[in-house]
């Protein structure tokens, strides 16, 4: 702007004081360069008092950005106590009856066992099952409720102590499943060292339970160290997973078999990916049917 100001200012004055023969004068020279310095100021000032009103909107825009984002705050807060007293009324309140139906039809199953036909008796177990398998979903909602980044307490662990623990804890299970786990040397990492634990959990029964009907399952788990992060890595030989399916398994309550085929409620992986992007990562998976499948997740450094 200033320059095209000064090329403009110059060459209009050199044509006006060119057309009067005064270019060569002093006083018209001083004039001009007045001039040039006037007409420059008075540029400036228009473009700073443009500047300072854009500013102004900005600072008038930002501030409601802000006054908006404390409200959302205040309702995300609000939120999470409604959902705190949510979790502590499925815990309590919504139990108890089913722990009350399980129980008298345990009952009746023993005390009139010799006065009920076959047909009855499979009513009953289907009664307790869907009371079971509706308390499993209840204490599973639970669990997914309270995984959130307030949890996060970080401290530093070496991952394959982590490991270490869960293949110990699931060792009669990894044994009915004949599962065989190789693991590598594992980094030393800070993070939330339970959720973490439950994220290996988690990925670990889920290998093992989807294996091939009578034959053994290898699980490898491994890991690379990127610029950034590491990339955790866990495969298996087991049945794999379809390609249109890979990103359904993450949601939650999503199934892909039915429950005489594998049991489970299907929130497992939702955990994880919940746990996962807390600790500001990502998780994923590859698969080729009947070949077995190979779950990623990254955590930052």
């Amino acid at each position: 702007m200033y320059l095209i100001t000064g090329l403009s200012w110059i060459l209009a004055s050199d044509w006006f004081f060119g057309k009067f023969n005064y270019p060569q004068e002093h006083f018209y020279q001083t004039v001009k360069g007045c001039g040039y310095v006037l007409v420059s100021g008075l540029i400036f000032f228009l473009m700073l008092r443009k500047h300072e009103k854009r500013n102004e909107h900005n600072l008038i825009r930002l501030r409601d950005m802000n006054q908006e984002l404390e409200n959302r705050n205040r309702d995300l807060a609000v939120s999470n106590i409604e959902l705190e007293q949510f979790a502590y009324i499925a815990s309590h309140d919504l139990q108890e009856p089913l722990r009350m139906v399980t129980g008298f039809l345990g009952q009746i199953d023993k005390k009139y066992s010799d006065n009920i036909d076959q047909k009855g008796k499979e009513y009953i177990h289907y009664a307790v099952d869907g009371a079971s398998r509706m308390k499993q979903i209840i204490a599973d909602l639970l669990e997914y409720s309270r995984v959130g980044k307030k949890d996060l307490h970080y401290e530093s662990f070496d991952v394959g102590d982590v490991i270490d623990e869960v293949i110990t804890l699931n060792k009669p299970m990894f044994a009915e499943n004949k599962v065989t786990i190789f693991k590598g040397k594992m980094p030393v990492i800070k993070a939330s060292k339970p959720l973490i634990r439950q994220v290996f959990q988690n990925l670990l029964a889920n290998a093992a339970k989807y294996r091939k009907p009578g034959e053994a399952n290898l699980i490898t788990i491994g890991y690379e160290d990127k610029m950034d992060f590491f990339e955790f890595s866990i495969s298996d030989t087991g049945i794999g997973i379809q390609p249109d399916q890979l990103e359904r398994i993450f949601v939650l309550f999503q199934r892909l078999h039915s429950r005489d085929q594998y049991s489970g409620t299907g929130i497992g992986l939702s955990v994880c990916k919940k746990i996962v992007e807390n600790h500001g990562g990502r998780i994923w998976a590859t698969s080729e049917p009947g070949q077995g499948s190979t779950f990623y997740f990254s955590l930052k450094k």
